[in-house]
Protein backbone atom coordinates (compact mmCIF):
# COMPACT_ATOMS: atom_id res chain seq x y z
CA UNK A 1 0.00 0.00 0.00
CA UNK A 2 1.40 3.56 -1.10
CA UNK A 3 2.18 5.77 2.08
CA UNK A 4 0.96 9.32 1.81
CA UNK A 5 3.75 11.52 2.42
CA UNK A 6 3.31 15.32 3.93
CA UNK A 7 6.26 18.30 3.82
CA UNK A 8 6.07 20.10 6.54
CA UNK A 9 7.63 23.03 7.07
CA UNK A 10 8.23 23.53 10.78
CA UNK A 11 8.85 28.02 11.45
CA UNK A 12 9.90 27.48 15.59
CA UNK A 13 12.77 28.99 17.49
CA UNK A 14 12.69 26.42 20.25
CA UNK A 15 14.90 23.40 20.14
CA UNK A 16 12.77 21.66 22.57
CA UNK A 17 9.24 22.14 20.58
CA UNK A 18 11.42 21.09 17.31
CA UNK A 19 12.18 17.51 18.92
CA UNK A 20 8.65 17.00 20.22
CA UNK A 21 6.82 18.04 17.03
CA UNK A 22 9.21 15.62 15.32
CA UNK A 23 8.81 12.55 17.34
CA UNK A 24 5.54 13.15 17.44
CA UNK A 25 5.26 13.28 13.50
CA UNK A 26 7.52 10.00 13.31
CA UNK A 27 5.29 7.84 15.62
CA UNK A 28 2.04 9.13 12.84
CA UNK A 29 1.06 5.58 11.28
CA UNK A 30 0.04 5.55 8.01
CA UNK A 31 1.82 8.91 6.34
CA UNK A 32 5.58 9.86 6.18
CA UNK A 33 5.75 13.28 7.04
CA UNK A 34 9.16 15.07 5.62
CA UNK A 35 10.24 17.86 8.08
CA UNK A 36 12.23 20.81 7.40
CA UNK A 37 12.91 23.47 9.89
CA UNK A 38 13.11 27.18 9.73
CA UNK A 39 14.12 29.25 12.88
CA UNK A 40 13.26 32.05 11.94
CA UNK A 41 10.49 33.88 10.28
CA UNK A 42 12.91 34.89 7.24
CA UNK A 43 14.61 31.57 6.98
CA UNK A 44 10.83 30.11 7.09
CA UNK A 45 9.72 32.66 4.14
CA UNK A 46 12.50 31.92 2.22
CA UNK A 47 12.06 28.29 2.10
CA UNK A 48 7.93 29.03 1.26
CA UNK A 49 9.70 31.05 -1.74
CA UNK A 50 11.17 27.87 -3.11
CA UNK A 51 7.98 25.88 -2.68
CA UNK A 52 7.44 22.16 -2.64
CA UNK A 53 5.94 22.27 1.02
CA UNK A 54 1.99 21.03 1.47
CA UNK A 55 1.82 22.75 5.53
CA UNK A 56 3.25 25.05 7.73
CA UNK A 57 3.45 24.93 11.45
CA UNK A 58 4.43 28.71 12.68
CA UNK A 59 5.04 29.69 15.87
CA UNK A 60 3.71 33.54 16.38
CA UNK A 61 6.91 34.32 19.43
CA UNK A 62 10.17 34.17 16.83
CA UNK A 63 13.33 36.44 17.11
CA UNK A 64 12.78 38.59 14.03
CA UNK A 65 8.90 38.75 14.62
CA UNK A 66 5.92 37.88 16.67
CA UNK A 67 1.87 38.18 17.16
CA UNK A 68 -0.31 38.23 14.59
CA UNK A 69 1.99 40.14 12.36
CA UNK A 70 3.81 36.94 12.05
CA UNK A 71 1.34 35.46 10.76
CA UNK A 72 0.42 37.88 8.03
CA UNK A 73 3.91 38.11 6.47
CA UNK A 74 3.37 34.07 5.92
CA UNK A 75 -0.06 34.57 4.49
CA UNK A 76 1.12 36.94 2.45
CA UNK A 77 4.27 34.93 1.20
CA UNK A 78 2.19 31.63 0.40
CA UNK A 79 -1.46 32.73 0.66
CA UNK A 80 -2.55 29.22 -0.92
CA UNK A 81 -0.82 27.34 2.11
CA UNK A 82 -2.63 25.46 4.74
CA UNK A 83 -0.98 27.41 8.12
CA UNK A 84 -1.45 25.67 11.80
CA UNK A 85 -0.08 28.44 14.56
CA UNK A 86 1.58 27.03 17.25
CA UNK A 87 1.33 29.62 20.45
CA UNK A 88 2.00 28.76 23.86
CA UNK A 89 -0.77 31.17 24.89
CA UNK A 90 -3.95 29.65 25.12
CA UNK A 91 -6.06 32.74 23.95
CA UNK A 92 -9.03 32.44 22.39
CA UNK A 93 -9.56 36.15 21.00
CA UNK A 94 -5.97 35.63 19.27
CA UNK A 95 -7.26 31.88 18.08
CA UNK A 96 -10.68 33.68 16.48
CA UNK A 97 -8.78 36.75 14.84
CA UNK A 98 -6.36 34.26 13.64
CA UNK A 99 -8.98 31.78 12.08
CA UNK A 100 -11.08 34.77 10.65
CA UNK A 101 -7.58 36.02 8.27
CA UNK A 102 -7.13 32.22 7.16
CA UNK A 103 -5.99 29.88 9.57
CA UNK A 104 -6.58 26.84 9.46
CA UNK A 105 -5.93 25.71 12.81
CA UNK A 106 -4.62 26.68 15.97
CA UNK A 107 -3.22 24.71 18.60
CA UNK A 108 -1.64 25.63 22.12
CA UNK A 109 1.90 23.62 22.36
CA UNK A 110 0.58 22.43 26.00
CA UNK A 111 -1.87 20.38 25.12
CA UNK A 112 -0.32 18.69 21.45
CA UNK A 113 -0.30 14.99 21.39
CA UNK A 114 0.56 12.72 18.29
CA UNK A 115 -3.16 11.83 16.99
CA UNK A 116 -4.41 15.43 17.72
CA UNK A 117 -1.22 16.91 15.53
CA UNK A 118 -1.72 14.43 12.71
CA UNK A 119 -5.36 15.11 12.37
CA UNK A 120 -4.92 18.99 12.19
CA UNK A 121 -2.47 18.61 9.57
CA UNK A 122 -4.44 16.24 7.80
CA UNK A 123 -8.17 18.45 8.47
CA UNK A 124 -6.18 21.31 7.54
CA UNK A 125 -4.48 20.38 3.94
CA UNK A 126 -7.95 18.88 3.39
CA UNK A 127 -9.83 22.24 4.10
CA UNK A 128 -7.54 24.21 2.20
CA UNK A 129 -8.15 22.53 -0.64
CA UNK A 130 -12.23 21.99 -0.31
CA UNK A 131 -11.85 26.17 0.22
CA UNK A 132 -9.58 26.32 -3.25
CA UNK A 133 -12.72 24.48 -5.08
CA UNK A 134 -15.03 26.43 -3.65
CA UNK A 135 -13.24 29.41 -4.48
CA UNK A 136 -12.62 28.47 -7.91
CA UNK A 137 -16.84 27.35 -8.08
CA UNK A 138 -17.42 31.07 -7.04
CA UNK A 139 -14.83 32.39 -9.85
CA UNK A 140 -17.07 30.51 -12.10
CA UNK A 141 -20.35 32.11 -10.70
CA UNK A 142 -19.22 35.10 -10.95
CA UNK A 143 -17.71 35.27 -14.17
CA UNK A 144 -21.12 33.72 -15.33
CA UNK A 145 -23.16 35.91 -13.37
CA UNK A 146 -21.18 39.04 -13.95
CA UNK A 147 -19.20 38.22 -17.91
CA UNK A 148 -21.48 37.17 -19.80
CA UNK A 149 -22.73 40.35 -21.33
CA UNK A 150 -25.98 38.97 -23.65
CA UNK A 151 -27.22 35.80 -21.45
CA UNK A 152 -29.89 37.02 -18.71
CA UNK A 153 -29.30 34.43 -15.44
CA UNK A 154 -31.59 34.40 -12.53
CA UNK A 155 -32.46 32.14 -9.41
CA UNK A 156 -36.20 32.08 -8.09
CA UNK A 157 -37.60 31.06 -5.03
CA UNK A 158 -41.19 28.85 -4.58
CA UNK A 159 -42.72 32.39 -5.34
CA UNK A 160 -41.54 33.57 -8.22
CA UNK A 161 -39.26 35.95 -5.86
CA UNK A 162 -35.89 36.88 -7.58
CA UNK A 163 -32.76 35.23 -5.34
CA UNK A 164 -30.35 36.18 -7.69
CA UNK A 165 -29.90 37.89 -11.00
CA UNK A 166 -26.37 38.70 -13.46
CA UNK A 167 -25.40 41.69 -14.82
CA UNK A 168 -27.29 41.48 -18.16
CA UNK A 169 -30.87 40.85 -17.03
CA UNK A 170 -30.55 43.56 -14.36
CA UNK A 171 -29.12 46.24 -17.50
CA UNK A 172 -32.26 44.89 -19.47
CA UNK A 173 -34.76 46.30 -16.73
CA UNK A 174 -32.83 49.09 -16.22
CA UNK A 175 -31.65 48.57 -12.96
CA UNK A 176 -27.96 49.62 -12.26
CA UNK A 177 -26.99 46.90 -9.85
CA UNK A 178 -28.52 43.29 -9.58
CA UNK A 179 -29.36 43.38 -5.98
CA UNK A 180 -31.82 45.85 -7.01
CA UNK A 181 -33.99 43.20 -8.42
CA UNK A 182 -33.63 40.84 -5.14
CA UNK A 183 -37.12 40.18 -4.07
CA UNK A 184 -38.77 41.48 -7.00
CA UNK A 185 -41.32 39.04 -9.02
CA UNK A 186 -42.01 39.09 -12.92
CA UNK A 187 -45.46 41.18 -12.04
CA UNK A 188 -42.53 43.89 -11.03
CA UNK A 189 -41.34 43.79 -14.59
CA UNK A 190 -43.36 42.34 -16.72
CA UNK A 191 -47.14 43.22 -18.47
CA UNK A 192 -49.78 41.00 -15.86
CA UNK A 193 -50.30 38.48 -18.87
CA UNK A 194 -46.86 37.39 -19.45
CA UNK A 195 -46.18 37.36 -15.62
CA UNK A 196 -49.27 35.16 -15.10
CA UNK A 197 -47.67 33.03 -18.09
CA UNK A 198 -44.42 32.82 -16.67
CA UNK A 199 -45.59 31.92 -13.21
CA UNK A 200 -47.59 28.90 -13.99
CA UNK A 201 -44.71 27.70 -16.34
CA UNK A 202 -42.50 27.68 -13.33
CA UNK A 203 -45.14 26.16 -10.60
CA UNK A 204 -45.16 23.43 -13.42
CA UNK A 205 -41.39 23.43 -13.45
CA UNK A 206 -41.60 22.63 -9.79
CA UNK A 207 -44.08 19.76 -9.59
CA UNK A 208 -42.63 17.75 -12.35
CA UNK A 209 -39.30 18.52 -11.87
CA UNK A 210 -38.90 19.07 -15.87
CA UNK A 211 -37.65 21.80 -17.36
CA UNK A 212 -38.60 23.77 -20.34
CA UNK A 213 -35.93 23.98 -22.69
CA UNK A 214 -35.53 26.44 -25.30
CA UNK A 215 -39.16 27.88 -25.39
CA UNK A 216 -39.82 31.32 -27.31
CA UNK A 217 -41.21 34.09 -25.14
CA UNK A 218 -42.87 36.98 -26.49
CA UNK A 219 -42.34 39.29 -23.42
CA UNK A 220 -44.50 42.16 -22.41
CA UNK A 221 -43.11 45.13 -20.47
CA UNK A 222 -45.22 47.20 -17.98
CA UNK A 223 -44.45 50.13 -20.24
CA UNK A 224 -46.02 48.26 -23.22
CA UNK A 225 -43.06 47.62 -25.17
CA UNK A 226 -42.32 43.86 -26.47
CA UNK A 227 -39.47 41.71 -27.08
CA UNK A 228 -38.81 38.36 -27.59
CA UNK A 229 -36.65 35.86 -25.91
CA UNK A 230 -35.33 32.21 -25.77
CA UNK A 231 -35.99 31.10 -22.38
CA UNK A 232 -34.49 27.72 -20.88
CA UNK A 233 -35.87 26.90 -17.21
CA UNK A 234 -35.15 24.21 -14.66
CA UNK A 235 -35.77 23.34 -11.17
CA UNK A 236 -33.76 24.76 -8.13
CA UNK A 237 -33.22 21.80 -6.01
CA UNK A 238 -31.95 21.74 -2.29
CA UNK A 239 -29.36 19.33 -0.92
CA UNK A 240 -32.40 16.77 -0.68
CA UNK A 241 -33.15 17.17 -4.16
CA UNK A 242 -36.79 18.85 -3.34
CA UNK A 243 -37.17 21.87 -5.90
CA UNK A 244 -37.45 25.05 -3.60
CA UNK A 245 -36.98 27.25 -6.42
CA UNK A 246 -36.42 27.84 -10.57
CA UNK A 247 -33.42 28.23 -12.00
CA UNK A 248 -33.84 30.68 -15.85
CA UNK A 249 -31.50 31.43 -18.87
CA UNK A 250 -32.76 33.74 -21.35
CA UNK A 251 -31.72 35.41 -24.37
CA UNK A 252 -32.94 38.63 -26.15
CA UNK A 253 -33.86 37.51 -29.71
CA UNK A 254 -35.88 40.63 -30.86
CA UNK A 255 -33.49 41.12 -33.63
CA UNK A 256 -33.34 37.59 -34.69
CA UNK A 257 -37.01 37.86 -34.37
CA UNK A 258 -37.67 40.12 -36.44
CA UNK A 259 -35.15 39.10 -38.78
CA UNK A 260 -37.23 35.87 -39.14
CA UNK A 261 -40.53 38.06 -39.99
CA UNK A 262 -38.90 40.02 -42.74
CA UNK A 263 -37.44 36.90 -44.39
CA UNK A 264 -41.34 34.74 -44.18
CA UNK A 265 -42.46 37.72 -45.79
CA UNK A 266 -40.04 38.05 -48.14
CA UNK A 267 -40.49 34.18 -48.98
CA UNK A 268 -43.86 34.69 -49.02
CA UNK A 269 -43.64 37.69 -51.68
CA UNK A 270 -41.23 35.74 -53.54
CA UNK A 271 -43.49 32.53 -53.78
CA UNK A 272 -46.33 34.80 -55.06
CA UNK A 273 -44.23 36.25 -57.63
CA UNK A 274 -43.42 32.95 -59.06
CA UNK A 275 -47.14 31.87 -59.09
CA UNK A 276 -47.84 35.20 -60.48
CA UNK A 277 -45.24 33.75 -62.82
CA UNK A 278 -46.43 30.70 -63.57
CA UNK A 279 -49.47 32.05 -63.88
CA UNK A 280 -48.88 34.33 -66.48
CA UNK A 281 -47.14 31.62 -68.13
CA UNK A 282 -49.65 29.88 -68.56
CA UNK A 283 -51.91 32.53 -69.84
CA UNK A 284 -49.33 33.70 -72.36
CA UNK A 285 -49.39 30.06 -73.99
CA UNK A 286 -52.84 29.56 -73.72
CA UNK A 287 -54.06 33.17 -75.11
CA UNK A 288 -51.29 32.17 -78.18
CA UNK A 289 -53.67 28.69 -78.05
CA UNK A 290 -57.10 30.76 -78.31
CA UNK A 291 -55.16 33.10 -81.02
CA UNK A 292 -54.50 30.35 -83.21
CA UNK A 293 -58.00 28.50 -82.53
CA UNK A 294 -59.63 31.86 -83.31
CA UNK A 295 -57.90 31.95 -86.52
CA UNK A 296 -58.50 28.37 -87.34
CA UNK A 297 -62.46 28.75 -86.26
CA UNK A 298 -62.88 31.19 -88.38
CA UNK A 299 -61.43 29.89 -91.18
CA UNK A 300 -63.69 26.64 -90.43
CA UNK A 301 -66.41 28.99 -90.02
CA UNK A 302 -66.67 30.49 -93.20
CA UNK A 303 -65.69 27.30 -95.53
CA UNK A 304 -68.73 25.81 -93.38
CA UNK A 305 -71.40 28.73 -93.98
CA UNK A 306 -72.05 28.40 -97.41
CA UNK A 307 -72.11 24.01 -97.66
CA UNK A 308 -74.97 24.43 -94.93
CA UNK A 309 -76.71 27.40 -96.39
CA UNK A 310 -77.43 25.05 -99.37
CA UNK A 311 -78.35 21.91 -97.31
CA UNK A 312 -80.93 24.07 -95.26
CA UNK A 313 -82.51 25.42 -98.57
CA UNK A 314 -82.69 21.29 -100.15
CA UNK A 315 -84.21 20.37 -97.16
CA UNK A 316 -86.55 23.19 -96.95
CA UNK A 317 -87.45 22.24 -101.03
CA UNK A 318 -87.93 18.65 -100.15
CA UNK A 319 -89.99 18.88 -97.39
CA UNK A 320 -92.22 21.66 -99.26
CA UNK A 321 -92.27 19.64 -102.39
CA UNK A 322 -91.63 16.08 -102.02
CA UNK A 323 -92.77 14.76 -98.45
CA UNK A 324 -96.24 16.95 -97.65
CA UNK A 325 -97.92 15.11 -96.26
CA UNK A 326 -95.63 11.98 -95.14
CA UNK A 327 -95.60 11.90 -91.37
CA UNK A 328 -92.29 9.36 -91.71
CA UNK A 329 -90.57 11.90 -93.91
CA UNK A 330 -91.96 14.62 -92.09
CA UNK A 331 -90.00 13.33 -89.30
CA UNK A 332 -86.83 12.69 -90.45
CA UNK A 333 -86.82 16.24 -92.40
CA UNK A 334 -87.13 17.90 -89.14
CA UNK A 335 -84.14 16.05 -87.12
CA UNK A 336 -82.05 17.01 -90.39
CA UNK A 337 -83.32 21.21 -89.96
CA UNK A 338 -82.69 20.29 -86.35
CA UNK A 339 -79.29 19.06 -87.01
CA UNK A 340 -78.19 21.93 -89.58
CA UNK A 341 -79.44 24.52 -87.13
CA UNK A 342 -77.16 23.12 -84.86
CA UNK A 343 -74.93 23.28 -87.13
CA UNK A 344 -75.67 26.99 -87.58
CA UNK A 345 -75.34 27.56 -83.96
CA UNK A 346 -71.65 26.06 -83.77
CA UNK A 347 -70.40 28.25 -86.89
CA UNK A 348 -72.28 31.68 -85.65
CA UNK A 349 -70.57 30.59 -81.28
CA UNK A 350 -67.28 30.24 -83.40
CA UNK A 351 -67.54 33.59 -85.15
CA UNK A 352 -67.96 35.51 -81.91
CA UNK A 353 -65.51 34.11 -80.98
CA UNK A 354 -63.18 35.09 -83.35
CA UNK A 355 -64.41 38.15 -84.20
CA UNK A 356 -62.36 41.58 -83.94
CA UNK A 357 -61.31 42.84 -80.21
CA UNK A 358 -62.85 46.37 -80.92
CA UNK A 359 -65.51 47.72 -78.63
CA UNK A 360 -68.22 50.13 -78.85
CA UNK A 361 -68.29 51.99 -75.78
CA UNK A 362 -70.98 53.96 -74.42
CA UNK A 363 -72.24 54.58 -71.06
CA UNK A 364 -74.78 52.12 -69.95
CA UNK A 365 -77.15 51.48 -66.92
CA UNK A 366 -76.35 48.14 -65.95
CA UNK A 367 -79.71 47.74 -63.61
CA UNK A 368 -81.17 48.62 -66.79
CA UNK A 369 -79.03 46.22 -69.43
CA UNK A 370 -79.92 43.83 -66.79
CA UNK A 371 -84.01 43.73 -66.59
CA UNK A 372 -83.40 44.36 -70.99
CA UNK A 373 -81.76 41.00 -70.89
CA UNK A 374 -84.73 39.24 -68.77
CA UNK A 375 -86.99 40.35 -71.02
CA UNK A 376 -85.39 38.91 -73.68
CA UNK A 377 -85.21 35.09 -71.95
CA UNK A 378 -88.82 35.57 -70.83
CA UNK A 379 -89.94 33.03 -72.75
CA UNK A 380 -87.11 30.31 -71.71
CA UNK A 381 -87.97 31.30 -67.85
CA UNK A 382 -91.80 30.74 -69.15
CA UNK A 383 -90.54 27.33 -70.79
CA UNK A 384 -88.80 25.81 -67.43
CA UNK A 385 -90.88 27.62 -64.62
CA UNK A 386 -88.16 29.75 -63.05
CA UNK A 387 -89.15 32.55 -60.39
CA UNK A 388 -86.77 35.66 -61.08
CA UNK A 389 -85.62 37.84 -57.90
CA UNK A 390 -84.21 40.82 -58.56
CA UNK A 391 -82.29 43.44 -56.07
CA UNK A 392 -80.53 45.91 -57.71
CA UNK A 393 -78.50 48.66 -55.97
CA UNK A 394 -80.41 52.12 -56.15
CA UNK A 395 -79.11 54.55 -59.24
CA UNK A 396 -78.32 53.11 -62.65
CA UNK A 397 -74.83 52.05 -61.63
CA UNK A 398 -73.22 53.29 -64.82
CA UNK A 399 -70.31 51.25 -66.43
CA UNK A 400 -68.75 51.96 -70.02
CA UNK A 401 -69.79 48.95 -72.36
CA UNK A 402 -70.85 47.79 -75.45
CA UNK A 403 -74.34 47.11 -74.60
CA UNK A 404 -74.99 44.44 -77.22
CA UNK A 405 -71.74 41.97 -76.35
CA UNK A 406 -72.70 42.47 -72.41
CA UNK A 407 -76.72 41.67 -73.29
CA UNK A 408 -75.14 38.51 -74.99
CA UNK A 409 -73.06 37.73 -71.56
CA UNK A 410 -76.66 38.35 -69.92
CA UNK A 411 -78.16 35.88 -71.94
CA UNK A 412 -75.77 32.90 -72.10
CA UNK A 413 -75.50 33.04 -68.43
CA UNK A 414 -79.41 33.49 -67.74
CA UNK A 415 -79.84 30.64 -70.69
CA UNK A 416 -77.60 28.42 -68.67
CA UNK A 417 -78.97 29.00 -65.23
CA UNK A 418 -82.44 27.95 -66.71
CA UNK A 419 -81.13 24.74 -67.93
CA UNK A 420 -79.40 24.16 -64.79
CA UNK A 421 -83.08 23.96 -63.92
CA UNK A 422 -85.35 22.47 -65.94
CA UNK A 423 -87.83 21.44 -63.50
CA UNK A 424 -88.13 24.68 -62.29
CA UNK A 425 -86.43 26.88 -59.64
CA UNK A 426 -85.30 30.12 -58.17
CA UNK A 427 -83.39 32.39 -60.25
CA UNK A 428 -81.32 35.48 -57.74
CA UNK A 429 -80.38 38.28 -59.41
CA UNK A 430 -77.93 40.92 -57.31
CA UNK A 431 -76.60 44.53 -58.59
CA UNK A 432 -73.75 46.51 -56.38
CA UNK A 433 -71.36 48.95 -56.41
CA UNK A 434 -67.84 48.85 -54.65
CA UNK A 435 -64.58 50.94 -53.92
CA UNK A 436 -62.02 48.51 -54.26
CA UNK A 437 -59.62 48.40 -51.26
CA UNK A 438 -56.46 47.15 -50.61
CA UNK A 439 -57.25 43.40 -48.92
CA UNK A 440 -60.12 43.27 -50.94
CA UNK A 441 -60.01 39.89 -53.30
CA UNK A 442 -60.43 41.61 -55.98
CA UNK A 443 -57.37 43.77 -56.12
CA UNK A 444 -55.21 41.66 -58.29
CA UNK A 445 -51.63 42.22 -59.62
CA UNK A 446 -51.20 42.96 -63.00
CA UNK A 447 -51.84 39.56 -65.13
CA UNK A 448 -51.01 38.58 -68.60
CA UNK A 449 -53.75 41.27 -69.98
CA UNK A 450 -52.38 43.88 -66.65
CA UNK A 451 -53.85 45.60 -64.07
CA UNK A 452 -57.83 45.01 -63.50
CA UNK A 453 -59.17 46.63 -60.47
CA UNK A 454 -57.10 48.49 -58.35
CA UNK A 455 -57.14 49.83 -54.94
CA UNK A 456 -59.63 52.98 -55.47
CA UNK A 457 -61.70 51.58 -58.29
CA UNK A 458 -65.20 51.79 -58.11
CA UNK A 459 -66.81 48.23 -59.59
CA UNK A 460 -70.11 47.33 -60.49
CA UNK A 461 -70.79 43.44 -59.39
CA UNK A 462 -73.37 41.81 -60.56
CA UNK A 463 -74.63 38.25 -58.93
CA UNK A 464 -76.71 35.59 -60.39
CA UNK A 465 -77.55 32.70 -58.52
CA UNK A 466 -79.18 29.52 -59.86
CA UNK A 467 -81.08 26.87 -57.02
CA UNK A 468 -79.99 24.24 -59.76
CA UNK A 469 -78.09 21.04 -58.77
CA UNK A 470 -74.47 23.12 -59.05
CA UNK A 471 -71.83 22.01 -61.00
CA UNK A 472 -69.26 19.36 -60.19
CA UNK A 473 -65.77 20.24 -58.58
CA UNK A 474 -63.60 19.37 -61.05
CA UNK A 475 -65.14 20.71 -63.99
CA UNK A 476 -64.91 24.47 -62.54
CA UNK A 477 -61.63 24.99 -63.63
CA UNK A 478 -62.97 23.93 -67.45
CA UNK A 479 -66.04 26.15 -67.98
CA UNK A 480 -64.23 29.11 -69.64
CA UNK A 481 -62.19 26.72 -72.09
CA UNK A 482 -63.42 26.69 -75.38
CA UNK A 483 -65.53 23.31 -76.87
CA UNK A 484 -65.67 22.21 -72.63
CA UNK A 485 -69.61 21.52 -72.02
CA UNK A 486 -71.23 20.22 -68.89
CA UNK A 487 -74.38 19.47 -71.18
CA UNK A 488 -75.73 16.64 -73.03
CA UNK A 489 -74.65 15.86 -76.27
CA UNK A 490 -76.47 18.28 -79.14
CA UNK A 491 -77.56 20.90 -76.46
CA UNK A 492 -74.28 23.12 -76.26
CA UNK A 493 -71.40 23.55 -78.37
CA UNK A 494 -69.07 24.49 -75.46
CA UNK A 495 -67.91 27.88 -76.79
CA UNK A 496 -70.87 30.23 -75.12
CA UNK A 497 -68.86 30.67 -71.51
CA UNK A 498 -65.26 30.90 -73.96
CA UNK A 499 -67.31 33.90 -75.30
CA UNK A 500 -68.62 35.46 -72.42
CA UNK A 501 -65.39 35.12 -70.93
CA UNK A 502 -63.53 36.86 -73.77
CA UNK A 503 -66.43 39.87 -73.83
CA UNK A 504 -65.52 40.23 -70.02
CA UNK A 505 -61.60 40.47 -70.37
CA UNK A 506 -62.18 42.61 -73.58
CA UNK A 507 -64.19 45.02 -71.09
CA UNK A 508 -61.10 44.88 -68.16
CA UNK A 509 -63.49 43.17 -65.86
CA UNK A 510 -63.71 39.75 -64.40
CA UNK A 511 -65.73 36.95 -64.29
CA UNK A 512 -65.84 34.17 -61.83
CA UNK A 513 -68.64 30.40 -61.31
CA UNK A 514 -68.92 28.71 -58.41
CA UNK A 515 -71.02 26.53 -56.74
CA UNK A 516 -73.39 28.54 -54.38
CA UNK A 517 -73.55 27.40 -50.04
CA UNK A 518 -76.69 25.25 -50.56
CA UNK A 519 -76.56 24.47 -53.50
CA UNK A 520 -76.94 26.04 -57.38
CA UNK A 521 -74.34 28.21 -59.18
CA UNK A 522 -73.30 31.33 -58.34
CA UNK A 523 -71.88 33.69 -61.73
CA UNK A 524 -70.21 36.53 -60.49
CA UNK A 525 -69.44 39.23 -63.05
CA UNK A 526 -67.53 42.72 -62.36
CA UNK A 527 -67.24 45.80 -64.09
CA UNK A 528 -65.53 49.49 -63.63
CA UNK A 529 -67.80 51.99 -63.19
CA UNK A 530 -67.97 54.85 -65.58
CA UNK A 531 -65.84 57.57 -64.22
CA UNK A 532 -68.84 59.59 -63.26
CA UNK A 533 -71.85 58.44 -62.77
CA UNK A 534 -71.72 56.29 -59.79
CA UNK A 535 -75.13 54.35 -58.20
CA UNK A 536 -75.60 54.71 -54.30
CA UNK A 537 -74.71 51.81 -52.68
CA UNK A 538 -77.60 51.41 -50.92
CA UNK A 539 -79.38 48.01 -51.44
CA UNK A 540 -82.86 48.42 -52.62
CA UNK A 541 -85.88 46.40 -51.54
CA UNK A 542 -86.11 42.98 -52.89
CA UNK A 543 -88.11 43.18 -56.03
CA UNK A 544 -89.57 39.62 -56.25
CA UNK A 545 -90.99 39.07 -60.32
CA UNK A 546 -92.69 35.23 -61.77
CA UNK A 547 -92.50 34.94 -65.40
Amino acid sequence: MQIECIRVLLVEDDPGQVAVINTLLKRAHGVEFQLLIADRLSAGLECLTTGGMDIVLLDLSLPDSSGVNTFVKVRQAAPRMPIIVLTGTDDELLATELMRRGAQDYLFKGTIDGRLLVRAIRYSIFRMDSEEALEEQRRRHRLLMEGIPDVRIYFKDQKGRFLEVNQALARSHGLGDPQQAVGLTDYDLFASEYADQTARDEQEIMRTGQPILGKVERENGRDGTTSWALTTKMPLQDGNGRAVGVIGISRDITNLKSTEERLTTALEELTHSHEQLKETQLLLIQAEKLRSLGQMAASVAHEVRNPLAILHMGIECLDEFFFAGNETMTGVVKEMKGAVHRAEAIIRDMLDYSSARELELREVSVNGLVGQTLGFVRHELVKTKVRVTTQFAEGHCTCLLDAPKIEQVFINVFTNACHAMPGGGDLTVTTSERVIEIDDPEAEREDARGARFLRGDKVVTVEIRDSGSGIPEDKLDKLFDPFFTTKTSGNGTGLGLAVVKKIIDLHDGKISIANAEGGGARVTISLKSAPELQCNQTPCEVEKVLV
